[in-house]
């Protein structure tokens, strides 16, 4: 602990790591140095409270088992993950990451860059991934971004399922995006809504920068090449988890319904004016029979299908808060009214561009 009393025990353990960290190419911040003094402390060893709020030193990490580093070959920001090295995360982030695969337009899942032993716990590694951001950090704000949104995550689930992975994970938590377009000046990982020196920041319009890539991420309850499996875990709790720990069941259709569920939590939930797209896709896929379920190519061709005669004006329609408590029949007839007019005026929205993958990380 250090004399301010600040840096956790989990923060603690990276500091012990630091110097191996740093001569395997990867810098933590100035927090995590062995000999660190917090920029707050004055030389008469008192605290300055408003130098400590800030100063970049003083913001903690969230998770134990996380943490940002720069990258010292060419300074990019990555992060570093404390795993089992038994972890599904390892052999399975190796091959969608191999060289044949990790340049497929349809791979969306996150690169594994590195994989480091812990120097003080054989069974543990360290993984090293992309810098990335929480998907509604900020949100979707038009139907064309929510038609995006879906585009992307259902080819990369059919992707991940062409290659007999499933996630069984694919929650709205295990989603992230590739925000760098929509935040050219960066962010602090720590901090989404300040730069990199604490200054606040607001992003950029998807729309108007071309659209971002949507990634899934946490492969620890990933399996490939198994058509029935056991287990109970995960953040989306669907039928079939809820029937014990003995029976067996399709991972690949327990992929839809967790999907379709993500798709309803952040599209629907909390704004309104994308249902007619987002509804039917969520009701086919969270059917409570898994064998009635269809398959993620299924599931985009469906999309597909519901969006092909959308008009631009349409797709760039803005999304509206949803507050159930105020919602009355006489106003969300007025607010159907007001967007069916807005369509007839609205000029045509900048159609998504197809976002590379993080190629730039391999360079």
């Amino acid at each position: 602990m250090t004399p301010a009393g600040d840096r956790t025990d989990g923060e603690e353990a990276w500091v012990k790591r630091f110097k191996f960290l740093e001569d395997k190419g990867y810098l933590l911040r100035s927090r995590y140095r062995p000999d660190w003094k917090p920029s707050w402390i004055t030389e008469s060893g008192e605290v300055d409270t408003k130098a400590r709020y800030a100063a970049e030193d003083h913001v903690k990490n969230w998770y134990d088992f996380l943490l940002d580093a720069k990258r010292l070959r060419d300074g990019k920001i990555v992060m570093l993950k404390h795993v089992k090295s038994t972890s599904p995360e390892i052999p399975i982030g190796r091959y969608v990451s191999s060289p044949e695969l990790r340049d497929a337009e349809q791979n969306h899942c996150i690169p594994l860059l590195d994989v480091l032993e812990d120097p003080l716990d054989s069974e543990y590694s360290i993984l090293v991934l992309p810098l990335l951001r929480r998907i509604e950090l900020p949100s979707v704000q038009t139907v064309g971004e929510c038609i995006d949104f879906m585009r992307q995550t259902l080819e990369g689930l059919d992707f991940l399922h062409e290659h007999e992975i499933a996630h069984r994970d694919c929650a709205k938590g295990n989603l992230m995006m590739d925000a760098r377009r929509i935040f050219p000046d960066g962010w602090h990982p720590m901090d989404p809504a300040s730069l990199p020196n604490l200054q606040p920041t607001e992003g950029l319009s998807r729309t108007e920068t071309g659209g971002v890539r949507y990634y899934f991420i946490d492969f620890g309850l990933a399996t490939r090449g198994e058509s029935l499996v056991l287990g109970k875990d995960g953040q989306e709790r669907a039928p079939e988890l809820e029937t014990g720990d003995e029976t067996l069941y399709d991972p690949f259709k327990l992929d839809i319904y967790i999907l379709g569920k993500a798709f309803e939590a952040y599209m629907c939930r909390d704004t309104r004016g994308a249902e007619f797209i987002v509804k039917p896709l969520v009701k086919m896929m969270t059917i409570k029979d898994p064998k009635r379920r269809p398959t993620a190519a299924e599931c985009l061709d469906r999309l597909r299908r519901l969006t092909k005669s959308l008009s631009p004006r349409v797709t760039a329609r803005q999304l509206r808060e949803y507050r159930p408590n105020q919602e009355t029949v006489a106003r969300t007839l007025v607010m159907d009214v007001m967007i069916w007019m807005e369509d007839l005026w609205r000029k045509p929205a900048k159609q998504p561009e197809e976002v590379t993958p993080l190629d730039s990380y391999w360079d």
